[in-house]
C-alpha cells in the first residue's frame, strides 16, 4: 500500500467526492434551466414552470454560491470534471429504452389481463415503428465505433 503524506487524498476517496459533487453539478444544471425558463412541450411530454421572477433569481444567486463552493473544492482536492459525451449519452438512453417499448406489444400487456383483439392488432406494429426509429436514433448516434463498445 502506498504511503500518502499528511493532507493527501487517496484515489477511492477522491473518487467517490468527485462522482459525488459532479452528481450535485449535473443536477445544478438542470436546476439552472428551469431557474432560466425552460418549458419543453411535446405530444406526450409537457413541463409547466411555475417558478416566479423572483423565485428564479433566487433560485440562480444560490446556484451561483454553490459553484464557488464546487470550484473551491475542485482546486483544493485537483478534481476533474466528469464529461458526457452526447453521442454515447443517446446511444444509452435509446437501447435503454426499446425494452419499455417492447412492453407495449400485446403480449407483454396479458399481464394486465387480456387485452382486447384490436387493441393487440392496433398497438403491435406501432410499437415495432417506434422500436425501429429509436435503433436509428442510436445508430446515427452511436456511429460504427458504438458497436465495439
Amino acid at each position: 500500500m502506498k504511503k500518502r503524506k499528511p493532507g493527501e487524498l487517496g484515489d477511492t476517496h477522491k473518487r467517490g467526492i468527485n462522482i459525488t459533487l459532479a452528481l450535485l453539478d449535473e443536477m445544478l444544471c438542470q436546476i439552472e434551466q428551469w431557474a432560466r425558463g425552460r418549458e419543453v412541450h411535446s405530444v406526450l411530454y409537457q413541463e409547466r414552470n411555475t417558478l416566479t421572477g423572483v423565485q428564479r433569481e433566487m433560485i440562480l444567486h444560490e446556484i451561483k454560491a454553490i459553484r464557488r463552493t464546487l470550484c473551491e473544492l475542485a482546486q483544493t482536492l485537483r478534481l476533474e470534471p466528469n464529461v458526457n459525451d452526447g453521442s454515447r449519452e443517446i446511444w444509452g438512453r435509446c437501447w435503454g429504452f426499446l425494452e419499455h417499448l417492447e412492453e407495449l406489444q400485446g403480449r407483454h400487456l396479458e399481464r394486465y389481463g387480456e387485452p382486447p383483439a384490436w387493441l393487440k392488432g392496433y398497438l403491435d406494429p406501432r410499437a415495432g415503428e417506434l422500436i425501429e426509429h429509436l435503433t436509428k436514433i442510436a445508430s446515427v448516434a452511436g456511429g460504427a465505433d458504438m458497436k465495439t463498445d
